[in-house]
């Protein structure tokens, strides 16, 4: 996440030695891109993982592989606000948990929202190199400060909306605007988020035992 005393992550530390990672917004998105496609076994989203953040210079040992990759899919899936597992404020109310959009579905709307609010093209960005395209923890921060009025905000409001008390054109308004922008649960980031996790901690168990084993 982003920090105001330090510099951006761009390096994991292996045995003394720093070893370069790609966490562009964009790897990081094409990363999220791969975990829902469910014609890809796991194995091969593992190893493919770890080729698009750590490119072939880092070392290809197991155990750098296994702890590398979960290093970094832990470190991508973090929170500012929380992450604690405490889902209450402090009044003891629930917080909503759920993320109502999906970095994939909802890139139109994510890309107009940042024009609108921020005059960055994301699509522009893919032009620049590597090192200078915005970071990850950036393109978060980004996300979260994105103002009411926005596209995706807006979207988002109506998803999240409920339809209790309201009846005649009121009601079907809304109903269809929900309908519109509907998103299957499958797509919203928090599981996008939650199967990558899933996904690498039993990678990472089974890879674990094997290497324990010999």
């Amino acid at each position: 996440m982003i920090s105001l005393t330090e510099k951006l992550n761009h390096s994991i530390e292996y045995h003394g030695k720093f070893y370069p990672v790609n966490l562009a917004f964009d790897n990081v998105l094409r990363f999220y891109e791969m975990i829902d496609d469910e014609l890809l076994d796991n194995e091969y989203k593992f190893l493919a993982a770890f080729k698009m953040f750590f490119g072939d210079d880092a070392p290809q040992d197991t155990k750098f592989i296994v702890t590398g990759t979960d290093v970094l899919i832990r470190y991508i899936g973090q929170q500012s606000y929380g992450a604690s597992g405490n889902n209450k404020d402090i009044g003891g109310n629930e917080l909503e948990s759920i993320k109502y959009y999906s970095y994939t579905k909802d890139s139109e709307a994510i890309f107009a929202s940042f024009m609108q609010c921020y005059h960055i093209n994301l699509v522009r960005e893919l032009y620049k190199p590597v090192q200078q395209r915005l970071h990850w923890d950036e393109f978060k921060a980004l996300f979260n400060g994105l103002s009411e009025d926005t596209y995706i905000m807006r979207i988002i409001d109506i998803r999240r909306r409920t339809t209790d008390g309201l009846e005649g054109e009121s009601l079907a308004a809304l109903q269809e605007a929900k309908d519109y922008f509907a998103l299957e649960t499958q797509f919203n980031a928090q599981t996008q988020e939650k199967r990558a996790d899933d996904l690498f901690s039993g990678m990472y168990n089974i890879a674990k035992h094997q290497r324990e084993g010999k």
